[in-house]
């Protein structure tokens, strides 16, 4: 007979590493967390983060999708699910790509440069960055046809958080302490279920012959992104990995609003 108990405890601990991960990157209201904080293992959970940003995604497509049912005008429409995106994440992985901004452009030293990146106020940098981000995923998602709404919001999701395990995997980090230190070092098998989960999720939503591509898109920003932090100080911070899961995705949007056109 199988051992409802070991069942009990696998589930428990699928279900632990998942509100982790929500608790991680949304500002949804997970009491559950409060009370079972000694449950929770931020390492074992990676596995779960191309999941939560493949979640993310699709509640993104579903409120594009009820503006159009609504027949709001795409970029309405657009404009409308991008707010309810950020409501979900509370702007977390912008708020880095502003920092990063203000901080590797317009500090003079490393130091300095990470200084700003701590400070919460934004510059003209940040705001130019922030600006910039939001305005093209409004203008990716109000061009994607209909077919392709639900997997590619999925998709880049997933993959974008994906790409910040193998920043925190082969990266440096720039700080002794922060999300790094908690992770370090990433457990193999979560990791490597991780990083699998966009490949099946693209295998299973996207066609065949737009698949590489978005993969591609996504590396390279990425790869762009750790070469600059690299230069301006020396490694990578939360900031650093935030700015790369927005560059990632709107790399995998880009790339599939392209495709279909």
């Amino acid at each position: 007979m199988p051992d409802n108990r070991n069942n009990r405890s696998i589930s428990g601990r699928v279900a632990a590493d998942l509100l982790a991960a929500l608790g991680l990157f949304t500002r949804l209201p997970l009491h559950w967390l409060e009370k079972h904080a000694a449950d929770v293992d931020l390492r074992r959970s990676i596995w779960v983060w191309p999941l939560t940003g493949g979640l993310i995604g699709g509640l993104t497509a579903c409120a594009m999708w009820l503006g159009s049912a609504a027949h709001l005008p795409p970029a309405v429409s657009a404009i409308c699910a991008v707010m309810v995106q950020l409501l979900i994440t509370g702007g977390l992985h912008e708020d880095g790509l502003a920092d990063c901004a203000d901080g590797l452009v317009g500090g003079r030293t490393p130091e300095r440069r990470l200084d700003i990146m701590r400070d919460s106020r934004i510059g003209s940098y940040g705001a130019l960055a922030l600006g910039t981000a939001v305005a093209l995923r409004c203008a990716c998602i109000a061009s994607l046809p209909a077919t392709l709404l639900f997997p590619s919001l999925i998709l880049a999701g997933s993959l974008a958080r994906a790409t910040m395990l193998l920043e925190l995997k082969w990266g440096k980090s720039a700080r002794q302490d922060g999300l790094a230190s908690a992770l370090f070092p990433l457990p193999p098998r979560p990791l490597a279920a991780a990083l699998l989960t966009p490949l099946l999720l693209a295998m299973m939503l996207i066609p065949a012959d737009k698949i590489v591509a978005p993969f591609a898109a996504s590396l390279f920003a990425t790869f762009l992104m750790h070469r600059f932090s690299m230069q301006k100080i020396g490694g990578f911070t939360g900031d650093i990995l935030g700015a790369e899961a927005v560059l990632a995705e709107l790399a995998v949007l880009v790339t599939l609003t392209a495709q279909a056109g």
